[in-house]
Parts: C-alpha cells; structure tokens; sequence
C-alpha cells in the first residue's frame, strides 16, 4: 500500500522549488548548508526569523536533504514522497488497533479488518487534499509532525491496554514513549498541539477507559502533555508576533474570524468528500457576514452537525468520536488566531484527515462483512469496484494537483484562474517571470497587482502595496524605463518610508541616469534606516563618492564595506 502511494507521487520528482517559503526554508537559507554540531544546535536556539516558526526538527530534515542533494529539488521531494509513503502506512495500522479496540458489538472478520485498514490507508495516500502537503517541500513539518503524531497515538493504544496493571505511568515504557512522540512531533509542528486531547476523545471511545479508569487518573496522565502543550504554545505566540505574521483583532475582530473559521471547517468537510477546485492559496474574503448565504450556510450546517452528534453520542460513539478528533486537530488552524494572510489551506486537512479515513475505513469493513454482502459474490465484486472507483478518481486527482507544484508559475496561475483579483499570487508570479529575465511578463502581473487594493488591513495593505512598487520599479530598471522607476519608488517610499532598501533602490536609479548628489542622499538615508551595517549600501555610496572626486570618503565607505564582508558574524 505505502508502495502504490509513492508510486503515485513519483510525477513530483520532476518539479522544482516555488517562491512560496522554499526560498526561506530551503535555497536560500543559509541554516541548512551544514549539519556541523554548531548548526544544528542553531536549530533548537533560534526561532526562524523570516516565518516566526519554531520547528527544529523540520530545519534539521532539511540540513540533511541539503548534505546529501545540495539544491536539487529531486532529493527533497524524494524524502517527502517517502514521509507521506510511511505515513500512510502508519494510518493504516492505527485504523486497525482502532478496530481492534471497540469495546463490545461484533468483531470484524480478519479480511474486513484488512480491507478497513486498506481503505483508509490508500485514502489518506491517495488524496488530493494532501499534495500541497508532500508536493510543497516547505511543508515538509506537516510530514515529520503526522509521522510522530502518528507514532504516538499507535504507543498510546499499545500503554492504555497495560495501563491497569501499572502502578504508575511514569514508568511505563510505552508512556514514556508516547510523550517523547509527542514531543518530536511538536518539535516539526505546532500543530501537534492537540495531541492530549485526541488521546482523551479516544479515552472515551473506542479505549472505554472511562468506564473502567478514574479521571483523575486518566487527568493526570496528560498533565505532561499539557505542559508541553503550554511552553510550545508560548513559543509559537512569541515567535509569530516577532516576525508581523499575527493579524490583530483591529485588522480582523472575532465574530468574522468565527465565521471564517465555521466556512473553512464546512469546506474542508465538502472537499474531503468531493477534492475539486483545489487552490494553493484562497485569499481571506474582504467582507463577512452571517446574513449571507456564503458564510450562514456553514453556520447552519455544522449546528446541525453538532446536534447530530449529540443525538447519536450513546449509539454511534465512533462516528462522534471521529468528528471531534477532527475538528479538535484543524482547530488551531482555523484562523481564530489569525495567522497570514490566507482564510484556509488544504494542508490544514492533512493530520485531520487521519480519523475520517478511519470512519471511512470502518464502514468499508462493515460493508465487507454484511451477511447480504458476504454471500453474494457479486456484491463483494459490486463493493470492491466502488472502492476501486473511489481510489482511482482520487489519483487521477492527485496527479492532476501535483503539476499545479510543477513551479512557480503553475502555482501562481492556478491560484488566478480561480481568484484573478489575488495580489499575493500576481506578485510571486511576477518574482518567477523577473528572476527568469521574462521583465514584460513580469510588469504585466505588477500593473495588474497595483490595480487590484488588496482586501487586507491598512497596515498590512501599506506594506504590501509598497512592495509592489518597489518590486516593479526594479522591473522598471531592468526595462531601461528610469522615469518610471523613479516614480515607482517614490511611492513605495511614500507609503513605507523608514524601509531602508526603499532609498537604496531609488538610489541606484539617481546613480544609473548620473544624479549622483541625490544617489548619495539616498544612500545616507539607507544605511541611517537599515538596523545593521550593510556592506552593499557602505559599497555603492563609496562609488558615489569616487565619482563625486571626494576619494578620502569613497575609500573610508569602500574598506569598511571590505572589512564587514571579511569579518564573521557573532554566533
């Protein structure tokens, strides 16, 4: 099984990286070019700058693909297809110790506990939903995080049926290796915060601890997974609003972020059942309101979702159980805690998915063993074909999705062909044409951007804004339109005017067209903004000066230049 799903992702050896975080995690990160004790010590005492994560494990994967790849983008998508391979392997036999685990009704022959495990394997495998997941090499956390999770809830079930005969769990092997499970996990992704709480939703079905354990006891046990919980949480917080990527309630208040989240929760949901119209990015809606159809469908459908469960909590505990292990672990990603720009995102779906497939799974190997199904042959034909069916639409899918990650450019028209008004997309577009020397596609997709007032708060569309006409006046340059690169970044200053790259591009316009008084005024200006010394900045005014004839200067700003680029950085 985990053999036919690497199979299927094989087409991804062929894509590159994107300009969508590849660049911070991976070809452009000086972090993973050694995997010296210093570096990678660096891992666990740094919290990455750039995306405010804190995932050592995740930086450490990468270090190694580099060590052994370089930048070749075969390798990191090689190690990620076999992550996503053993993990699916590792739902398969969860589903089955879940099976095993029911307390009372009718067991299940040994062929349907087979073909439950299967299904629900080759459906988390074989899923559309997850390629963002695999095809994205910066997602290479959700990977490592599902792994671990995975691991740990499977050492879980192995100490809850000892759990009776131990005085106490602290020296319980299997325990103890559940928590440092959990601790891996929440080492790749902070995502794995929800692992207590699954374990007491499977607590309560299918373990049935609480008919047989005390909750004091059951309580105490996840008081170190809670605590773990607790200090992650704080780092999580701390290191996302260190790096601008928290939206305040100014920008976004709670009642539209709830209703957001119930829309992306009832997606998700639709999606998992019917993987159409897959996007790598959907943009945060510019106006929400529960009195539109948009966002009080959802809102009236999972009420009715929650009442349901409600009704069926005594007879049908597996499906309650499923549904709020679910929800349970999308939670931190719903957007409640607003984190980007982006309203949802299919990898959100990824560890979720794991207890779906299990109901899934479940009610194939129900179908399997029903005396009307068991004795006749061609029922069983009739029910394997759908499931055949299923699997090969999700691969046929699946496929499609992964050239979406062929490369930037694929990635980026995807997202315009369902949102041509995204600014985020026209722009990275726009990056891939420029650093391709493609310089008039790339002005297309910044004019186009700029057209476009970006549904964002006004702090954060200032910030965007200004970037996109930095960015086009660079284009500009490279078109020999000076006029307007000059225009382009006198906006871009005018919107963000302590952004010292800001003077030190329009700088360089004033040196190329010969204005070198106003060149050197701008470069003053940079390095007074920029928070370290820069060895470009120092570089480019020291040519100013020897062109203004004030050589004393221009030698003073060319050796400190010198002397920055010689010297290492302090650790």
């Amino acid at each position: 099984m985990a053999l036919l799903v690497v199979l299927l992702y094989l087409p991804a050896l062929g894509n590159g990286f994107v300009n969508w975080d590849d660049d911070l995690y991976v070809y452009n990160n000086p972090q993973v070019r050694s995997i010296a004790p210093s570096s990678l010590l660096r891992a666990f005492t740094h919290i990455h700058a750039a995306s405010g994560n804190w995932h050592p494990l995740t930086m450490i994967s990468h270090a190694a693909d580099y060590a052994i790849w370089g930048l070749r983008p075969l390798g990191h998508h090689l190690t990620s297809i076999l992550l996503h391979g053993f993990n699916a392997a590792l739902v398969v036999l969860l589903a089955l110790r879940l099976l095993q685990a029911r307390p009372g009704g009718r067991a299940l022959s040994r062929r349907a506990m087979l073909a439950a495990g299967l299904m629900a394997g080759l459906l988390f495998g074989l899923h559309p939903l997850h390629v963002e997941s695999v095809a994205w090499v910066s997602e290479r956390k959700d990977l490592l995080a599902a792994l671990f999770y995975l691991l740990g809830v499977l050492s879980y079930l192995r100490y809850a049926g000892h759990a009776a005969t131990a005085i106490t769990p602290w020296t319980d092997r299997r325990y103890l290796i559940t928590l440092l499970c959990f601790f891996l996990a929440l080492l790749s992704k902070p995502m794995a915060l929800s692992f207590p709480f699954v374990l007491l939703i499977i607590d309560w079905y299918p373990l049935d601890r609480l008919q047989h354990t005390q909750v004091r006891r059951l309580l105490r046990e996840k008081i170190p997974f809670f605590l773990l919980d607790l200090g992650f949480a704080v780092i999580t917080v701390l290191g996302q609003r260190a790096s601008g990527a928290f939206r305040p309630l100014a920008e976004v208040t709670l009642g539209p972020r709830v209703l957001v989240a119930i829309k992306a929760a009832t997606i998700y949901l639709a999606k998992t059942a019917l993987p159409t119209g897959l996007l790598p990015f959907y943009s945060y809606p510019a106006h929400v309101s529960l009195l539109s159809w948009e966002f009080g469908v959802p809102v009236v459908m999972m009420m009715a979702a929650a009442v349901g469960c409600l009704a069926a909590v005594k007879k049908h505990r597996g499906f309650t159980a499923a549904l709020a292990s679910y929800l349970v672990v999308l939670l931190p990603v719903l957007g409640i805690v607003q984190i980007g720009p982006q309203a949802m995102a299919d990898r959100y779906t990824y560890l979720p998915s794991v207890s779906l497939v299990a109901l899934v799974g479940a009610g194939f190997g129900a179908l399997w063993d029903r005396p009307a199904v068991a004795s006749a042959k061609w029922k069983k034909a009739a029910l394997v074909s759908a499931g055949l069916l299923l699997l090969g639409f999700l691969s046929w899918q699946s496929v499609r999705q992964l050239d979406v990650w062929r490369n930037s450019e694929t990635l980026w028209s995807r997202v315009l062909q369902y949102e041509p008004w995204n600014t985020e997309a026209r722009n990275n577009r726009a990056s891939y044409y420029y650093d391709r020397g493609e310089y008039g596609k790339a002005l297309e997709d910044y004019n186009a951007a700029l057209g476009v007032q970006p549904s964002l708060g006004r702090a954060h569309t200032s910030k965007r804004r200004s970037a996109y006409f930095n960015d086009r006046a660079i284009t500009y340059v490279r078109l020999g339109k000076y006029a307007e690169a000059l225009a382009d970044e006198d906006q871009a200053i005018g919107l963000r005017p302590t952004e010292a790259s800001y003077y030190f591009n329009r700088g360089n316009i004033h040196f190329l067209t010969g204005r070198y008084l106003e060149a050197r005024d701008d470069f003053d200006r940079a390095i007074a903004a920029s928070p370290v010394a820069s060895p470009a900045y120092l570089q480019k005014r020291g040519l100013v000066y020897r062109r203004l004839s004030m050589e004393d200067k221009a030698l003073d700003d060319l050796n400190h230049a010198q002397m920055l680029r010689t010297t290492p950085p302090e650790p």
